[in-house]
């Protein structure tokens, strides 16, 4: 079959004949949209972070994200009052304005540049005028392993197995705890790196200045 294949092809190549190429549908259009809303926007607007092109049906353009793929309580676009100065107020402030910042995915968060992370794109609270109820801290959740992992170190090598730790969403300092004992503590955007010599059943939990609190559970095999 492959070979009938190649003859008919070769033949049609040798008499300048082109395979037919299905017409674009009417319907069917390209669009330059920006990341992370996947919308379009103005290359010149603040939340246009990268601008890529997408497809689009009947003039639409798909989401790039979905809401289900964030973090309860993270979205990718959250709605601040500002001041002339730019800095966060209270809606009742004095000439408060609204503005609508578009913010990466929260899973995101230890892989991008301390540019584009949430506590970088929010603005500062103005103390003069601050929001009276501060936005409550997303909830806390580990990176580094997930719920029910078993884990072990590479058949070739004789090191043991080491973590690098995080946490999103959360708000302030970080305790970390492995099997009830005490860990370590890193700051808000701070990565901890811890290794397990012995295998066995694992318990890790973080402990955030708000008083939230993840936890999970992990194995580590020779």
């Amino acid at each position: 079959m492959l070979q009938v294949h190649d003859v008919l092809s070769n033949r049609d190549s040798q008499r300048g004949i082109r395979p037919p190429v299905p017409p674009v549908p009417a319907s069917v259009g390209v669009a330059a949209i920006c990341w992370p809303l996947g919308q379009p926007l103005a290359r010149s607007d603040g939340n246009c972070r990268r601008q890529r092109f997408a497809w689009t049906l009947d003039g639409t353009t798909p989401p790039t994200l979905l809401a289900q793929d964030q973090p309860l309580g993270v979205g990718l676009l959250e709605r601040v009052w500002v001041n002339d100065q730019g800095l966060r107020v209270d809606a009742t402030c004095a000439g408060a304005r609204s503005r609508d910042i578009a913010l990466w995915p929260a899973p995101l968060e230890p892989w991008l540049s301390r540019a584009e992370r949430r506590d970088a794109r929010l603005p500062a609270i103005d103390p003069d005028c601050p929001p009276q109820v501060p936005a409550s801290a997303p909830p806390l959740s580990i990176v580094g392993v997930r719920q029910g992992d078993q884990l072990r170190r590479p058949a070739t090598s004789q090191e043991t197995l080491q973590l690098e730790l995080s946490a999103l969403g959360g708000d302030g300092q970080r305790w970390w705890f492995l099997n009830g004992t005490p860990l370590g503590e890193t700051a808000r955007q701070e990565t901890l790196k811890t290794r397990f010599d012995e295998p066995g059943h694992y318990e890790l939990s973080v402990l955030d200045a708000s008083g939230q609190t993840a936890r999970l559970t992990f194995q580590v095999s020779d």
